[in-house]
């Protein structure tokens, strides 16, 4: 995951109380005042970075470990959009062209030898973005049809059925989206600065403002 998320993150296994996969915030309260991040210190003696991802796979998944990691990129991306980084009219071209990255980004010759299935990576990636998409509750339930194959991105039918979702969705295919475009070069870092660069980048790929650009202007303006 570490080459596909440029994020302080930590991943773990868990017994019960999680879907297939899990992602969540290390400041997520489990309980007034009571961080995750905290609590895994606490309870399992593993050190959480400041601004980290928390990642929860189900212990009992006897699925592809690649699948599962196309699950986990899609629920990142879905928490990308959760935190209002985009214009509600730029939201499914943004999550459209986040997706078409990492599509390409798998292509890249250093993913040859990671051992990370690419078609088995896609078909997770789809079942996430294809349960949001259709409005389904879980992924890999939805019944359109459009999202039960790794090419799902590549397909034709998709924009039109994103421009039937959303009349606002302009973007025309994967293979006009910049293989790197979610990867800022610096290494690795707290979940808040990447969703700073991601805003800024995807923003300028689609032709949209960034909202973080805006406070930032408006923070300078009060300055």
């Amino acid at each position: 995951m570490r080459a596909l998320l440029p994020v302080h993150h930590v991943l773990l296994t868990a017994e019960a109380c999680v879907d297939r996969v899990s992602v969540m915030l290390d400041d997520a309260e489990l309980m007034p005042a009571l961080p995750l991040g905290d609590v895994i210190v606490e309870e399992l003696g593993v050190d959480v970075s400041y601004g980290a991802l928390v990642i929860l796979r189900d212990a009992g998944s006897t699925g592809p470990v690649s699948y599962d990691a196309g699950l986990i990129l899609g629920d990142v991306l879905l928490n990308l959009m959760r935190t209002g980084l985009f214009a509600m009219d730029r939201e499914t071209d943004a999550l459209f062209a986040m997706a078409a990255s990492y599509d390409k980004l798998v292509e890249a010759s250093g993913f040859r030898h990671s051992g990370l299935d690419r078609t088995e990576f896609r078909t997770g990636l789809a079942a996430s973005l294809g349960a949001y998409w259709s409005g389904v509750r879980n992924a890999g339930a939805d019944t359109t049809g459009l999202f039960d194959r790794p090419d799902f991105l590549r397909r034709p039918e998709l924009p039109r059925y994103l421009r039937a979702l959303d009349a606002s969705f302009s973007c025309t295919g994967a293979d006009d989206i910049p293989t790197r475009l979610m990867l800022p070069a610096g290494g690795t870092r707290p979940f808040d600065e990447w969703v700073q660069h991601v805003g800024q980048v995807v923003s300028a790929e689609i032709g949209a403002n960034s909202k973080t650009s805006a406070r930032s202007a408006n923070n300078s303006q009060r300055n």
